[in-house]
């Protein structure tokens, strides 16, 4: 009479195999949200304060000086890596506005964020962040 071989340790082992991959691949996707959120949350601040500062100017020089340091100030101290660096543009078009017609400065800031470290299929290398923001001009302050 021949004995069946006990085949419990076989089957752990094929749902391990089957097991590790998928969280893995779940927790790449988390960790990768997870950045995408805070790129998102972070270059979104860095418009609204740029956009805000640029309006406290009395010229479009100043203006566009201030929206740079103020994201470079933002950007070192937010541990957020923009690959390639970050990329702002500023319109200050509304300075040339004359005093007591209303004008906005909009800022867009760019950043492209990497996820190639987390080697998840079908995700690009970087996911470029963009936002947005408009702040208005003080409709009788003097202007440069």
């Amino acid at each position: 009479m021949t004995r069946r071989r006990d085949q419990r340790g076989m089957s752990i082992s094929v749902e391990l195999a089957i097991l590790v991959p998928a969280l893995v691949l779940i927790i790449g996707m988390l960790i990768g949200a997870g950045r995408l959120a805070l790129a998102r949350i972070s270059v979104q601040q860095w418009a609204d304060s740029s956009a805000r500062t640029a309006t406290l100017a009395r010229d479009a020089h100043a203006a566009q000086a201030r929206a740079h340091a103020v994201v470079a100030s933002d950007a070192g101290g937010s541990g957020l890596h923009c690959a390639g660096g970050w990329q702002l543009s500023v319109d200050t078009s509304a300075f040339a506005l004359p005093v007591g017609q209303p004008g906005s400065v909009r800022t867009t800031v760019r950043c492209p964020v990497a996820l190639a470290d987390l080697l998840l299929p079908g995700v690009p290398g970087t996911i470029v962040v963009e936002a947005d923001a408009t702040s208005t001009l003080d409709r009788y302050r003097g202007r440069g």
